[in-house]
């Protein structure tokens, strides 16, 4: 025998030896697992007897709640207005009474009395006391006249003198003072020459303005004519210059 023969069968040995401890272990493990399973498996219990008993249906308890009240039914009836009455043809108009020239007397009850007016002669004009004005419908008011640009006029008009107007308006604390100076006014001049629609456009000293346009207000110019010669209105701007003599 040689030393192969001898290492095959050590090695049979072992493992022969190796599958009956495999083989004793699995078996060790299926006994124990064998009354384990039995214990959890579900246990049986015995069957109980039930009894039960049918009672009778209880009485259906009459109801409560309110008998439903009638309700009220409202009908509506179309009724028809009576169709109007046809229009009644219109009263003939009285024809007024001529009392021309007659006095009536007592518009109250009872008699009255009646008689002509004047002395008997016709009557060609209105009755009225003797002597009383007569009224009048007032006039109906005139247009104004045509503003026309000073360039379009063939008359400007022309202001009269007023350096001894201008002197008396001379402000009195600037006369004091020494103060010479002027003011700038425009003005609308109609066809009668008096100054209108006074408008300040410039002063050197407070007052002057005041005293050139109450130097202007009472002023009488030329009337500036158009180029037909008709006498209109135009604007003008006026200096007023005031001097220390």
């Amino acid at each position: 025998m040689n030393a192969t023969d001898i290492d095959d069968r050590r090695g049979g040995a072992t493992l022969a030896w190796l599958l009956g401890v495999s083989v004793a272990a699995h078996l060790a493990i299926l006994g124990a697992l064998g009354p384990l399973g039995a214990r959890r498996g579900p246990a049986r219990r015995r069957p109980v007897e039930v009894t039960m008993e049918v009672a009778p249906a209880p009485p259906v308890a009459p109801s409560t709640l309110p008998a439903p009240k009638p309700r009220a039914v409202t009908r509506r009836l179309a009724v028809r207005a009576p169709a109007a009455p046809p229009p009644s043809a219109p009263a003939p108009e009285e024809a007024p009474a001529d009392f021309s020239g007659v006095t009536l007397t007592n518009d109250g009850a009872g008699p009255g009395w009646a008689s002509a007016v004047g002395n008997g002669g016709a009557m060609r004009a209105p009755i009225g006391a003797p002597g009383a004005a007569i009224a009048r419908a007032p006039d109906a008011p005139t247009a104004a006249p045509p503003l026309v640009a000073l360039a379009a006029l063939s008359r400007a008009p022309a202001p009269p003198d007023l350096a001894d107007v201008l002197a008396r308006h001379y402000p009195e604390a600037a006369r004091r003072q020494g103060l010479a100076g002027q003011a700038v006014l425009r003005a609308r001049i109609p066809p009668d020459g008096h100054p209108r629609d006074l408008v300040l456009v410039s002063q050197s000293t407070l007052g002057f303005g005041d005293a050139c346009r109450a130097t202007l207000r009472d002023s009488v110019w030329t009337a500036p004519l158009d180029r037909e010669g008709r006498a209109v209105a135009t604007l003008v701007t006026y200096t007023c210059r005031f001097e220390v003599r």
